[in-house]
């Protein structure tokens, strides 16, 4: 009776893990990629390291179809019971951490690296310049936003829809605009 029961239960995985890798790319690395209970992944999303990268999701997280969420030598963190957004980019070279209860609106960027800008070389053979990127609990980036490299957002913290964040960002402020700008703290 037990034994079948567990037959039963590895079926039911198997068969909830093809169908998940038939709508997603996640490449499955045990000890680079792990996934909490009740995660959500829509179809195209692609979840991938490289160079001994790490990404965690905790529990209840959703990520929306065409999302790409990316680690290269380094560790994308996000929280319990987060949000991400159809068609958003979470791609780390320093490392990317997003705290609990967050909502990631549809296309936004998260990158932590920019490109070398110094006129004596072309653009595309220098190195990135990559700073931890940091979001604290319970914070909301609206849709269209771009958050760059180097950037806290404390807890609370609003992010108005296609806003540019360059600079940190006070708990329980709302910020709008290219760069992001005070807007007013929450009530």
């Amino acid at each position: 009776m037990i034994k079948r029961k567990i037959q039963s239960g590895i079926k039911k995985i198997s068969a909830m893990l093809i169908n998940l890798m038939a709508k997603s790319k996640i490449y499955f690395l045990e000890e680079n990629i792990i996934l909490g209970n009740n995660v959500s992944i829509g179809s195209g999303v692609v979840i991938k390291t490289t160079d001994n990268g790490k990404i965690m999701i905790g529990n209840n997280v959703t990520i929306e179809k065409n999302s790409y969420i990316y680690a290269q030598d380094c560790e994308v963190k996000i929280g319990s019971n987060s949000f991400i957004g159809n068609g958003s980019q979470i791609v780390a070279e320093k490392s990317i951490i997003i705290g609990k209860d967050c909502l990631i609106a549809a296309y936004s960027i998260i990158r932590d690296a920019n490109h070398g800008i110094r006129k004596k070389e072309k653009i595309k053979d220098q190195l990135n310049n990559a700073k931890l990127i940091n979001i604290g609990d319970d914070v909301w980036i609206g849709a269209h936003s771009t958050i760059v490299a180097g950037v806290v957002i404390e807890k609370g913290a609003i992010i108005g829809a296609n806003s540019v964040v360059t600079s940190n960002i006070k708990s329980y402020t709302i910020v709008a605009g290219v760069p992001a700008k005070f807007i007013k703290e929450r009530a």
